[in-house]
């Protein structure tokens, strides 16, 4: 009898984790878990631009709900989605470069960097290209960038995954602007 209680508490616990744990995918701004705002991630590769996605035509992938403007487009991402979604999650690419998880949802902007989607939103002054001007102009530019996102994805991927909500990375020197 001690084992059914031990089995049954270990599976609530089990649960309440699940629950409060959150995808590793950009769905800021949606309610519904509407990946990287609705936009059609195989747009940016096959028309080199931003094209939001009907909701008629959607996939489910890594716990959020995809858009796509065409079924040729979901077609394509069914199969081979890891060659069109974003890079690390969809979240802004200049925030996971320095440590975080922007809380903003995309807007559009974005970047291809050897054949890898890299996702931007909408700037503090207001601009929609001004994120994207900052990750060619700030930090080392791409390339350094990139490789900084890919060294802290990972922790903050288990961060969201674990359900913590913490935008900072705490392996990150507070200082690792000035020392690029």
């Amino acid at each position: 009898m001690k084992w059914i209680r031990v089995f049954i508490a270990a599976s609530l616990l089990f649960v309440a984790q699940v629950s409060f744990a959150e995808v590793a995918i950009n769905t800021q701004g949606s309610d519904q878990g509407i990946a990287i705002s609705g936009f059609d991630t195989v747009a940016f590769f096959t028309e080199n631009r931003a094209v939001k996605g009907n909701p008629e035509i959607a996939a489910e992938w890594k716990g959020a709900k995809w858009l796509f403007a065409s079924q040729d487009h979901l077609n394509l991402f069914k199969a081979d989605p890891e060659k069109y979604a974003p890079q690390w999650g969809g979240f802004c690419a200049v925030g996971v470069s320095e440590g975080r998880i922007s809380k903003k949802a995309v807007n559009g902007e974005f970047d291809i960097q050897n054949g890898k989607l890299y996702l931007f939103p909408v700037h503090k002054t207001g601009t929609h290209d001004g994120v994207k001007k900052d990750w060619y102009a700030l930090g080392g530019g791409p390339a350094t960038r990139i490789a900084d996102g890919d060294t802290y994805w990972p922790s903050l991927k288990a961060t969201r995954e674990d359900g913590r909500r913490s935008s900072w990375n705490p392996d990150k020197p507070q200082n690792a602007q000035t020392q690029k």
